[in-house]
């Protein structure tokens, strides 16, 4: 990255004016009467092309051939997508795996939002990303990830107690539906650091990388949930064990609610009363094993332990998400931006 200095002139009665690169101004074919866009992100001014203000189409094409891992192909189609590519093209000299093209139609209908397959032959697989990311503001998807986990953690608690209506495979597949939302949230704040958004929408670069952090935590949340389904049938023979467990899921689950909460209002004093909460999970952590450790046999302990480790990681990721909170205040009061704006706008989810 080149870096200019130059110094602010003043003209007229209200006009300062900033000289830019030529170097610049030259790549980007601009000749005097262009115009640009000018876009204040907090303490930074952002200058672009007018034309690079409208959302353009980008196509990335990944060499594969018969050595090619399946993981790996799937590895470099995510962070294609969720790097902001619109046409994805697998292409080989010979032809394409059918376990690699089986899998890829999978991941697509299952963890990619807006992703179609335009195209296709024995060399090589056309995918075009058909949702318009840049027209969805990026809170909406955040509340929308926010709900996803919270609906996943909720279905674990319950049938970990076996309160539920839906059974433990439906929940272990509502992983997917988290990966959905995450990938395509991790897509639009790639897209809107790189200022290729509609120009109503501007981000600031620091709230950007808040939102991404919020994101990640999110996701490792979700898979916590998953993870207590997927342990909770070994320990379901003992009906004591399992309610002591499920209070301790509901515990971790409350405390995940009233953190999104936090973050969605600016609401930085939660932060106390969660970190409370969180002893007192620990705490109840410790006893229940302490009673139980000399009951059950390894096959089941382990199963528990794990069940326990989740409970306990979703509420320590949920003090994460409050904390969150903690550092948007400090930011918005050190650049003096108004706490009603951007997610404040919106009703937090409940």
């Amino acid at each position: 990255m080149k870096r200019y200095t130059r110094r602010v002139q003043f003209t007229g009665k209200s006009t300062y004016i900033v000289s830019l690169p030529k170097t610049w101004v030259v790549r980007h074919g601009l000749k005097p009467g262009s115009q640009v866009v000018v876009e204040e992100r907090g303490g930074i001014v952002v200058v672009k092309p007018m034309d690079s203000s409208i959302p353009r189409s980008r196509s990335l094409a990944i060499s594969i051939d018969k050595k090619t891992n399946i993981d790996s192909a799937i590895r470099m189609v995510i962070a294609a997508y969720i790097m902001g590519y619109d046409v994805i093209v697998l292409k080989t000299s010979d032809y394409v795996n059918p376990l690699i093209r089986n899998t890829i139609r999978e991941l697509i209908v299952k963890k990619l939002p807006g992703v179609e397959i335009i195209g296709e032959d024995e060399k090589e697989i056309r995918l075009q990303v058909l949702l318009n990311t840049t027209s969805i503001p990026i809170q909406d998807i955040l509340k929308r990830l926010v709900k996803v986990v919270y609906s996943v953690v909720q279905d674990a608690c319950m049938t970990l107690t076996g309160s539920g209506e839906v059974s433990a495979d439906e929940v272990v597949k509502e992983d997917d539906s988290v990966d959905r939302v995450y990938f395509y949230a991790i897509r639009a704040l790639n897209m809107a650091g790189e200022g290729d958004i509609e120009t109503s929408q501007v981000y600031d670069v620091k709230e950007l990388l808040t939102y991404r952090s919020l994101s990640k935590l999110l996701e490792r949340i979700g898979d916590h949930g998953v993870n207590i389904v997927r342990n909770a049938a070994i320990i379901q023979s003992h009906r004591s064990l399992v309610e002591e467990v499920g209070e301790l899921c509901n515990s971790a689950l409350n405390i995940y609610l009233k953190a999104t909460n936090a973050f969605f209002e600016f609401d930085y004093n939660s932060t106390n009363e969660i970190d409370q909460e969180i002893r007192e999970l620990r705490e109840k952590e410790r006893a229940l094993l302490g009673k139980y450790i000399n009951i059950l046999n390894p096959k089941e302990l382990i199963p528990l332990l794990s069940v326990l480790e989740s409970a306990r990681r979703i509420s320590e990721y949920s003090r994460d998400i409050a904390e969150l909170a903690i550092d948007i205040n400090i930011y918005r009061t050190m650049t003096g931006i108004s706490e009603t704006s951007t997610l404040a706008e919106n009703n937090p989810p409940s």
